[in-house]
């Protein structure tokens, strides 16, 4: 991955109204990410790991010398790391996305598995505001206030406060009060939501096949409690520090 490809990926996209999501800035420096002991962070590997991505936790640090983290872990198993390897480090703090390279200085066996990591010197960073959105395809269950049989649709896009919703029921006008019911997987673990959502938008065309017809609705999250509240960030900003091309 080439350093403008790496730098491309935290910068901010334009929604079709022009108003930018998440701004682009540069000239972080490494307190800006405000790192603490057991922060959880995202390193992209060499190919001759054969471990594209993987998370480390972090251990301390000597200002100007090097970073402290565990051992990589990825699917369960340990990455071997070795002295020189290059890596792309990833973390999200408070509202920002941070990325920036480093190399392994050493891998350590003792008190404990952990590796040294050449100090940032470089850090690219991106303000994320409430509204960001990221792509997403995973299948979410509808009801509607009117009754009816529960239906089906695709969670097209999500931020931390709506979505975007692709379905082949007509769930509502715009104001209508409906349910969403989806699983997420926060850090390897699995959650259930199921929230309302009040249709702020519709739009309906006719499906491919040309023999029904297709609804994209646009969802305010309605009333969230304060644990789905957080549950809805944490995946919005899991997906911008694991695959931030899917922001929009």
């Amino acid at each position: 991955m080439s350093e403008d490809t790496s730098n491309a990926e935290l910068r901010d996209d334009e929604h079709a109204d022009g108003q930018d999501e998440v701004e682009a800035q540069r000239g972080f420096t490494f307190e800006d990410m405000r790192l603490a002991v057991g922060d959880r962070l995202q390193i992209e590997c060499t190919a001759s790991t054969g471990v594209w991505r993987a998370f480390v936790r972090v251990v301390g640090y000597m200002d100007g010398v090097s970073l402290l983290v565990t051992t990589p872990v990825a699917g369960g198993r340990r990455v071997e790391l070795v002295e020189n390897d290059p890596v792309i480090v990833r973390v999200f703090s408070r509202q920002s996305a941070f990325a920036f390279r480093a190399s392994v200085l050493r891998a350590c066996k003792l008190p404990f598995d952990y590796v040294h990591l050449s100090f940032p010197t470089v850090i690219q960073g991106s303000v994320i505001r409430k509204s960001t959105r990221v792509r997403t395809q995973f299948p979410v269950g509808l009801s509607s206030p009117t009754g009816g049989e529960p239906s089906e649709g695709t969670m097209l896009n999500l931020s931390a406060t709506g979505a975007l919703i692709h379905t082949r029921a007509a769930l509502g006008e715009q104001g209508s009060i409906i349910r969403l019911r989806f699983d997420v997987i926060l850090h390897e673990l699995h959650s259930e939501l199921d929230i309302a959502a009040e249709i702020r938008n519709v739009q309906q065309e006719p499906d491919a096949e040309g023999e029904g017809i297709e609804y994209h609705y646009g969802v305010d999250f309605h009333e969230l409690g304060a644990e789905d509240r957080m549950k809805i960030k944490s995946l919005v900003y899991q997906t911008i520090i694991e695959q931030p091309r899917r922001i929009i």
